[in-house]
């Protein structure tokens, strides 16, 4: 049986390191067309985050926000981006693999495996 999952990871590309303590909350577009919240979560030490379980993991579309300006506050690097937003459609029954990749001034996103 394929276990259905959201997850993301974040790498900090101007470090080549994981961005890790990042907040990143999930919302879902409702009937309404307003998003609601459906879970905070953070990044661990290797920039990692498992988001949503096949249990409140349903079809529909989803934004991340990541919370990307304090992490750089913490390090006393100023940045253009204080959060990215990242809308993505998950209509298929299966798992996805949202990567961010950040820098003070860029971003880039893909849908990983």
């Amino acid at each position: 049986m394929n276990t259905r999952k959201l997850s993301t990871h974040v790498l900090n590309t101007s470090t080549g390191k994981a961005a890790s303590n990042i907040k990143v909350t999930v919302y879902r577009l409702n009937e309404s067309q307003e998003w609601i919240a459906i879970k905070p979560a953070k990044t661990n030490t290797d920039g990692r985050c498992q988001l949503l379980e096949q249990a409140n993991f349903t079809s529909g579309i989803y934004k991340l926000t990541f919370q990307v300006g304090s992490y750089f506050a913490e390090q006393n690097i100023k940045t253009f981006y204080p959060a990215i937003d990242i809308i993505v459609d998950c209509c298929e029954a299966q798992s996805y693999h949202i990567p961010l990749l950040i820098s003070p001034f860029g971003y880039s996103t893909y849908r990983g495996t």
